[in-house]
């Protein structure tokens, strides 16, 4: 399995649920929204979230990449097992086509070793 690191530090935000989707938050490349009756989620750059946010920042970003079926059984287990057999902390969200793996910076360096140690091909920013 093929894992591209995002050049990009993340930040994960918590606003209140009546909150409308602010626009700080569309600007970005990349971003995931989600709306639940207990809040307003937000996951974008941290560069594009001003200060006085709840946010939880310093997340490093691994897409998983190739050509993944929508109905695969196991990528999801597969990337997250690794990462929480070393006692790794993430945070993981998906698209139609992609999954995305957090993990936070300080954690960053041994993400990389420990998928690398089970085969994983990791693509690094250049």
């Amino acid at each position: 399995m093929r894992l591209k690191l995002l050049h990009d530090i993340f930040s994960v935000c918590k606003l209140s649920p009546g909150s409308e989707i602010p626009g700080w938050a569309l600007q970005s490349e990349i971003f995931f929204i989600a709306k639940t009756s207990d809040e307003l989620s937000i996951m974008c750059p941290s560069s594009s979230v001003p200060a006085d946010i709840n946010a939880s920042g310093d997340w490093r970003c691994f897409r998983v990449d190739g050509d993944l079926a929508f109905d695969q059984v196991g990528v999801v287990a597969t990337v997250s097992a690794v990462i929480a057999k070393a006692d790794i902390s993430l945070f993981l969200v998906s698209t139609h086509d992609r999954d995305y793996v957090l993990v936070r910076q300080h954690n960053l360096d041994q993400a990389v070793t420990v998928y690398r140690q089970q085969g994983f091909l990791v693509d690094l920013p250049g």
